[in-house]
């Protein structure tokens, strides 16, 4: 299934919460796909989008955050587990750099007799990000279902064309902080800087501070650079929506004088958390699961070290043992909608 917005005018989840749940109440009821444990939470965008309320009029503001909470309370936002996609949307003119970067990968056209403090939500914006919703110009396929409010924003169901959809189908999100099922996440940045004269505590700082401001990973590669000087490339990957702060650190905490950055994508696998009794004591391990196949199975190190020092023993030894018996004692290599269950002890 396609879920598709189309906004006449400029997009406001307010708009959207009536013709969602319509959808969510017909085609999602009992359904699996639509409990609210998948339901994004609301107050991590909430918290993404206090920068920009600045920008927008009070009252839309309250409107929005309103709409918001009720979308993600309501059956995950009614998405039914199908992809969203949103038609080409209507924008003030002069929206700042700032504002204006959280339509990135939609289709945008400016029009005139709109005001950027009234006439655009970044709170919708952010729900769309996280949503991982794409763009879409015109429509194909069988239409099932049409749902609008009163200022005519539509969502429309149409049937998958079977080209991204089906049991193998990996779904496609932007900015999915939950791992608990697998997905590719299409809204990240990878960030590069080429340093050559900076110490290994400067770089080691740097990477305690990226990873303290939400950097998913951070490395330091050897790199040549011109007049075949020895340096690191520091590479910092990130949500989109970070892009600011990863910036501010890498000049702030580096000599670079430029930095590149560029989209990339994720696959992330569905991840349990499992605890295993070994004969030092209790460690945590996670599994990572592969189109429902466990294909991953990682003791934790801090886990790990806390059993090795408290005991005496080789750190080596106690993940040997961890690993060994979450591997063959897990109560499930495949997965499907049950919890894994805590191994047991060896015999």
């Amino acid at each position: 299934m396609k879920l598709v917005i189309r906004a006449n005018g400029p997009l406001f989840l307010e708009s959207l919460v009536k013709p969602l749940q319509r959808i969510a109440g017909r085609q999602c009821a009992g359904s699996s796909a639509c409990s609210a444990g998948d339901a994004v939470d609301a107050g991590r965008i909430l918290d993404m989008a206090e920068p920009y309320r600045p920008y927008m009029e009070e009252e839309r503001w309250q409107r929005e955050t309103a709409a918001l909470r009720e979308l993600m309370a309501d059956h995950g936002a009614g998405s039914c587990g199908g992809e969203l996609y949103v038609q080409p949307l209507a924008v003030p003119f002069g929206l700042s750099p700032q504002v204006l970067s959280l339509a990135s990968g939609l289709v945008v056209r400016e029009t005139d007799g709109l005001d950027a403090a009234r006439d655009f939500s970044a709170v919708a914006m952010l729900w769309l990000q996280v949503m991982g919703a794409k763009p879409l110009r015109t429509l194909e396929g069988e239409l099932l279902q049409v749902e609008h409010d009163e200022d005519g924003t539509a969502v429309l169901l149409l049937a998958s064309d079977g080209r991204s959809e089906g049991e193998d189908a990996i779904p496609v999100f932007r900015e999915r902080r939950q791992h608990a099922d697998e997905h590719i996440d299409e809204g990240m940045l990878l960030l590069q800087a080429n340093v050559d004269d900076a110490s290994p505590e400067w770089l080691a700082y740097l990477m305690e501070q990226c990873f303290k401001a939400g950097a998913n990973d951070v490395h330091f590669l050897p790199v040549t650079m011109k007049k075949s000087r020895p340096g690191t490339m520091v590479q910092v990957m990130c949500y989109a929506s970070q892009l600011d702060a990863m910036k501010t650190l890498l000049f702030e905490e580096t000599t670079t004088f430029g930095i590149r950055y560029f989209p990339v994508a994720c696959h992330r696998l569905a991840r349990r958390h499992v605890r295993v009794e070994t004969s030092w004591g209790e460690v945590a391990v996670k599994l990572g699961y592969h189109r429902g196949q466990r294909v991953q199975v990682a003791p934790e190190y801090e886990s790990c070290a806390a059993v090795a020092r408290a005991n005496g023993v080789s750190l080596k030894q106690v993940h040997q043992e961890a690993l060994e018996l979450a591997t063959r004692k897990s109560s499930v290599k495949k997965w499907t909608d049950r919890q894994e269950r805590d191994v047991p002890p060896k015999n």
